[in-house]
């Protein structure tokens, strides 16, 4: 039971002398000292190694972009192949356009897109061609939208952000122009738009993970009020899409937005994100100034084309689907049987873990830790995670279960 972390936490501490905050991407600083893995050097499917030598089944999966497995022979052929001819230009590529291509043909809501970086950094370019089209200046958030949550208050934070001081260094002007509504709330929403309407340029909206199920009426409701009022509808995909569909929340629920951003799962690891839509908004951002050096950076799309026709191919929505449920039940099936107070809740593709008491959560990551099964606040399947990965990983919870009972 008991792991050895000594050499992973050693590497972690050498690198605070440098690397701000311990690292870049908060959700992934290490919290339990001495017991999880500080540092990952190595993934290989479903299964991850820390500096140690310690082998764990993964769920973070790099909090959510890895959805084929780590490693993936096709992907990684792909990236190695287009190495051999180069990584950006100075003219675009032709997979850039070639890319695009495949995603307005597999996007519902994609007349036309665009390539970025991060998740943050393409519903930044929404927002600002949403006010460009529209002339007018409020933003409506809904959900998490990766640190631009940090714009207003009362939007969701994971705890890395949320424990900060996030509002430190955003000017009271920017801060009203920003605000927060719940999901699944359709009749506050009716509220401030009543009030609001005619000042809102865009609503941001990403589904809620643990009441995911509520966007069959919430969401049709949402996009009937943004027509009435004039107001720019952009789903924020980054989690949802290539999980719940390949187009995401908007496919999966049938409904059509103006634009949607898209990033994990998108090229199995590779940083690379998309903004879609309306052929009309997209091509605005050319005359607004949206521009990056590395949007068209050959080694992500590669990765993005070769992902897309594996999803294809191999059906690998509904086997996250499948896979997931197999999971979901299982972990919750074994928090009954033990009389844990905890519950998986949410599409199984993901779900998230809600906790009565913050203690029993903290003690329960341990365990698991201890145990060889690494989790996240939203654990996420991947195509590469088969029945015996599952019934393993079900095996080491009931026994980090026992653990966290004293049994």
């Amino acid at each position: 039971m008991l792991r050895k972390t000594s050499r992973s936490w050693e590497k972690y501490r050498k690198s605070l002398a440098c690397l701000g905050a311990g690292s870049s991407t908060g959700s992934k600083r290490p919290s339990y000292e001495n017991i999880e893995p500080a540092v990952i050097v190595r993934g290989r499917g479903c299964r991850v190694w820390d500096a140690d030598g310690n082998e764990y089944i993964d769920f973070r999966s790099g909090i959510g972009p890895v959805s084929l497995g780590y490693s993936n022979p096709r992907v990684n052929r792909a990236i190695k192949n287009q190495l051999k001819d180069g990584i950006v230009f100075g003219h675009p590529n032709p997979l850039e356009g070639e890319v695009a291509g495949i995603l307005v043909r597999n996007i519902p809501c994609a007349e036309k897109v665009r390539f970025l970086k991060t998740g943050g950094e393409a519903v930044a370019a929404c927002m600002k061609i949403a006010r460009a089209a529209t002339g007018r200046n409020r933003i409506v958030q809904c959900g998490y939208n990766g640190w631009l949550n940090t714009l207003s208050t009362g939007g969701f934070m994971p705890v890395g952000i949320s424990s900060s001081q996030p509002l430190k260094g955003v000017p009271s002007q920017v801060a009203a122009l920003h605000s927060t509504l719940p999901w699944g709330r359709a009749e506050e929403w009716e509220k401030m738009f009543a009030v609001h309407g005619s000042e809102i340029a865009a609503v941001v909206i990403a589904s809620a993970y643990d009441e995911m199920s509520m966007g069959r009426e919430f969401l049709p409701a949402v996009r009937d009020l943004t027509r009435k009022y004039g107001i720019l509808m952009v789903m924020d995909e980054i989690v949802t899409g290539f999980r719940l569909a390949i187009g995401g929340a908007h496919e999966y629920f049938g409904i059509m937005p103006d634009m949607a951003v898209f990033g994990k799962g998108l090229a199995n690891g590779m940083p690379v994100t998309v903004y879609a839509g309306r052929a009309d908004l997209i091509d605005m951002a050319r005359e607004i100034g949206i521009s990056s050096t590395f949007g068209g950076e050959t080694l992500s799309l590669a990765a993005v084309k070769a992902t897309v026709e594996f999803y294809r191919e191999h059906d690998v929505i509904n086997r996250l689907w499948r896979t997931g449920k197999v999971f979901q039940d299982g972990i919750n099936s074994l928090f009954s049987k033990h009389g844990f107070a905890a519950v998986l809740k949410g599409f199984p593709v993901c779900p998230r873990f809600i906790f009565r008491e913050n203690g029993d959560r903290d003690e329960f990551f341990k365990n698991c830790y201890r145990r060889g099964v690494s989790f996240y606040n939203v654990p996420y399947v991947t195509y590469a995670h088969g029945r015996k990965d599952i019934s393993e990983t079900l095996k080491r919870v009931e026994m980090a279960l026992r653990d966290t009972a004293g049994i």
